[in-house]
């Protein structure tokens, strides 16, 4: 679909499933989803201190891990998520773990980040970028936002490679995870939209060619839980 309508789509489906989506991850993910978050915010360098910018932040998870994984008091985690159903529920976690004068979220598109240029010492976005709009425009504003040798982390669904894991993982995707996730949320759409849409994401080395084709330099990625899910990370070079 068209950018516009693709845009509108996800909008309104993350919405709609907002109120189940944090219970549905550890479910279909079996509890992996906390480790993976773990793995992704350990790529940036928190150590630095200073702000970071957590895209496609959905109900705040990468933030709060961000928050908690940080050996510094002055971090600071800025999110932003076109669904303010999500950052409704996001704003609510933040409160609960009593985060409000750390972490920010804001209503924003990942494709027109309302930031000045390298405004923060890294970015992130954990599940999101297959959402984009148009993903090269997301990556190339995510890089715009960061500071001269500052990282991007990208962590996402791909497709297993093992030939036998990859027919499982894709009976998988494609009858239980609509099924499960159309009786707990009610959209069974948007379930679908999940597995249809990691099967038409680039595979990591393409996705590796994107993001140096958006201007990152030293990317890399690593493989995790037989190669379900992928880390990325590349980094904005020290001069243009």
């Amino acid at each position: 679909m068209e950018a516009p309508e693709k845009s509108a789509y996800v909008r309104n489906m993350f919405s709609s499933i907002a109120p189940r989506y944090d219970f549905l991850n550890k479910l279909l993910s079996a509890g992996r989803d906390k480790s993976w978050r773990k793995a992704a915010a350990a790529e940036l360098p928190l150590e630095k201190g200073g702000s970071f910018l957590d895209v496609a932040t959905g109900t705040g998870d990468i933030a709060i891990c961000l928050i908690h994984g940080a050996p510094r008091a002055d971090v600071r985690v800025v999110g932003v998520d076109f669904s303010e159903g999500m950052l409704e529920l996001g704003r609510e976690k933040v409160r609960k773990n009593g985060l409000e004068d750390r972490i920010e979220l804001r209503l924003g598109d990942a494709t027109a980040l309302p930031f000045e240029d390298g405004l923060f010492q890294g970015a992130i976005v954990a599940f999101g970028l297959r959402n984009f709009s148009d993903i090269e425009k997301g990556l190339k504003e995510m890089l715009r936002v960061v500071v001269p040798g500052g990282r991007v982390v990208i962590l996402e669904f791909m497709n297993p490679e093992n030939p036998l894991f990859r027919r499982l993982y894709y009976f998988y995707f494609r009858n239980v995870l609509p099924f499960l996730g159309g009786i707990i949320s009610g959209n069974r759409d948007a379930y679908q939209y999940l597995p249809d849409s990691v099967l038409d994401f680039p595979a990591p080395a393409k996705l590796k060619a994107i993001m140096e084709k958006c201007g990152m330099q030293k990317v890399r990625h690593k493989l995790l839980t037989f190669g379900i899910v992928a880390l990325h990370v590349g980094e904005k070079p020290l001069r243009s």
